[in-house]
């Protein structure tokens, strides 16, 4: 099986992609792919085969309560916070539910960042041209990660793993000795921190496929669908991905 990683953000320059191909000898990791185009990634997406899978570093919706008040703005409806405190009701706006849920697991640490209140926006929005391109091909996108494509975080996938948070070749190839890769190859991935990050996002990938990641729960099912969710590692899974 093969499984890709797609560090995606508005522009070219930062958005980068992976591929590792899985043996039963171990991990092949090819060059990374840099300055990806939208024609270069739907490329990588629709050549996945029925075991293959991948993991976007990018939110794949908008928090439910931010779309049902900017459909309310856009509309000349009430604003949906009326007769609420402004702090409280825009402190919902702000993260997915999928966003609470991880960050929740990550405590001490930085919330992630906000797809409604911050440039994450952009790549967000990039996601969605690229997902609808897909379904127009007949190629749907699951938000909740169950078909071949999912959601990951690679900060977060290096924080379950233990990993060096500086972005090491170095450490990666130590935490898991089963993945190949000629010098060069290494060399890219250590210069490009973007290219890193895809690895880890490919990684990430062959998680969800092996259902070493945490899914929705009953009650998160729904915002799932529409919110998109992260596929977070089990603590400990890395050493569990060739198996």
């Amino acid at each position: 099986m093969r499984t890709v990683g797609i560090d995606l953000a508005a522009g070219l320059a930062t958005t980068a992609a992976s591929v590792i191909e899985w043996t039963e000898e171990g991990a092949l990791v090819l060059a990374p792919r840099l300055r990806c185009t939208d024609t270069d990634l739907l490329r990588l997406l629709q050549k996945l085969g029925e075991d293959d899978r991948a993991g976007i570093d990018c939110p794949f919706g908008w928090p439910t309560e931010f779309v049902r008040a900017m459909a309310a703005h856009g509309a000349h409806r009430p604003w949906p916070g009326r007769g609420q405190g402004s702090t409280e009701y825009r402190a919902r706006l702000r993260l997915r539910h999928t966003d609470l849920v991880v960050w929740e697991a990550l405590r001490p640490g930085h919330p992630p960042l906000s797809v409604s209140f911050d440039k994450l926006g952009a790549a967000a929005s990039r996601w969605a041209h690229l997902a609808d391109e897909l379904a127009a091909r007949g190629q749907l996108v699951d938000r909740t990660g169950s078909g071949n494509l999912a959601e990951v975080y690679p900060r977060a996938a290096r924080i379950r793993w233990g990993l060096d948070p500086q972005r090491s070749m170095a450490d990666l190839l130590a935490a898991a000795p089963w993945l190949h890769c000629e010098d060069a190859v290494r060399d890219a991935y250590d210069r490009n921190e973007h290219a890193f990050d895809a690895l880890i996002a490919s990684l990430n990938a062959r998680a969800a496929y092996r259902s070493l990641t945490d899914l929705p729960s009953p009650e998160h099912a729904d915002f799932a669908a529409l919110e998109g969710w992260i596929h977070l590692p089990e603590i400990g899974s890395l050493a569990k991905l060739p198996q």
